[in-house]
This record gives structure tokens, sequence and C-alpha cells, in this order.
């Protein structure tokens, strides 16, 4: 069974940053910077943050001989809201980083279903929230006229709250409330390459355990610098797979992302 989502925030925001970059086209001229993360100036601390609206897909399979598992084959469908941003602090080689995702559900499904060999109308309403955050310091290892590499520590952080209201039949009415929250420690890599004076490429990947068996991300995007701000737009995906979790065995959050960085 697979969950999924649209992907209009991210194409809205596409389309605003592409109103935008003609005026960012328009400072011609090149320059050099440091980078928030990766390393900043040696003397002092160099702040930056970092905010995406994502068109992020749901995935996963449900925890067999549940009952949940006659709700949930069509219940999750459009992801409403998918909000993302970073802060870092950089000083030298050194970087504090911390990375948050916020994720809105809410969708309502009207099907038959069969059961024990009999068929039932079910309607239900879903309201899914969930926040993501990990937590961490960087050390770069890496350093060349066009390229950085570092590597990461820190903790990953996952909250879900489910609200499942509905009814079988137009008869029975049931709901179904909980929230869970996980901790793994996580250790990754992460660098950036330059292009050009303006272009230039960031990559990302950790992988980890704790509460939850294992949870690992991969993310990769395209930069254009511009005067006081950049432009990323890429592609992320996030997953854990879970031993106790009631309603999944696993989970992916994936998909498109676009927004803007800021220094100061």
């Amino acid at each position: 069974m697979k969950l999924r989502s649209n992907f209009a925030s991210a194409r809205f925001l596409l389309e605003l940053l592409l109103l935008a970059f003609p005026f960012c086209l328009a400072q011609a001229q090149s320059y050099g910077r440091p980078e928030t993360f990766g390393g900043g100036p040696p003397d002092h601390w160099m702040l930056g943050a970092e905010v995406y609206l994502w068109g992020a897909s749901i995935g996963g399979d449900t925890a067999r001989g549940d009952t949940i598992d006659i709700g949930f084959d069509e219940l999750v469908k459009d992801l409403e809201v998918g909000f993302m941003g970073t802060l870092a602090a950089s000083r030298g080689e050194w970087t504090l980083f911390a990375d948050m995702i916020y994720l809105d559900v809410s969708d309502d499904i009207r099907q038959t279903i069969r059961f024990r060999g009999d068929l039932f109308r079910v309607g239900a309403d879903i309201d899914l929230q969930g926040f993501v955050s990990t937590l961490g310091g960087a050390y770069r290892f890496y350093q060349s006229d066009v390229s950085n590499i570092n590597v990461t520590l820190g903790a990953r952080y996952l909250w879900l709250d489910v609200d499942v209201r509905g009814d079988i039949d137009n008869f029975r009415r049931f709901r179904i409330s909980d929230s869970d929250s996980v901790w793994d420690g996580v250790i990754g890599l992460r660098g950036k390459t330059d292009i050009d004076d303006r272009w230039y490429l960031t990559y990302y990947a950790d992988i980890g355990a704790g509460d939850s068996d294992s949870t690992w991300q991969a993310v990769g995007a395209i930069n254009y610098r511009c005067y006081r701000y950049d432009f990323v737009g890429g592609y992320r995906y996030l997953k854990w797979n879970f031993d106790r979790s009631p309603y999944f065995d696993d989970l992916d959050l994936s998909g498109l992302f676009a927004g803007v960085k800021f220094l100061f």
C-alpha cells in the first residue's frame, strides 16, 4: 500500500521563483562570499536560514493484522502543506544546524471495502500532522577550490498525530486518535560543489537508528547565488523502518522542493 500526495504547493512556489529570477539575473556582477554550511570565517560566527515549500509525498506500509488496515488503504491522499526550514551557524570548519519539517494532511474518503467476505461502505475524515527535526553539528574535513565535504553527527526527531473519524454503512461510527514520537541518532555527509561563480550543487545523506529500527535520508539540490540571497530547488527523500508502530511498518516522505537561502 502506498499513500500519495500532489505537488501543488511546490509548483506554486516554483512559479513565484520564476517571476523573481529575472531580478536576480539583473545583478550582473560576479562575487565571492562564504557559504553558511561548510565552514564560515575563522574569526566570527556566520548565520544562515533556508526556507522551502515541499511538494512532498507520503509513502508507507501499514502494520499487518491491525484493524486500522481497513481504513488506511486510501485514507491519506493529499498532503496539503509541506514546509521546510533550516538554521545554521558556522565558524571555521565547524557548523551547528537545525533542520525542521512540518506536514499537515487533511482528507476524506468514501469507498466500499470487503471485510470477511462482506461489503461495507466506509466514510472517514482524517487529520494527520507531523513534525520532523534533525539537529546536530558538522566538521569540514575536505576543502578544495570548488568543493567542500562535511561529516555530520546529530539526532532526528519524528512526531506524528493521527485523528480518524468515520462511519460504516452510515450507521456504525468509529474514531481513532493517537500520537507518537521517536528519536534516532544519525551520522552523515554533506557537501557543496561550485559550477561557476553563481551556480552550485549541494548534497546530503545520513543514516541512523534508535527508537526506530532505522532511518535514512538523501537530499540533492541546485542553487543560484544572488546578492543577499540564493535560490534553491531539489529533491529530498526521508525514510523510517519501525518495529513497534501501530500504524506503519515503514514510512517515507519524498518530493521536489524549492525555496530561498538568506545569510546574516
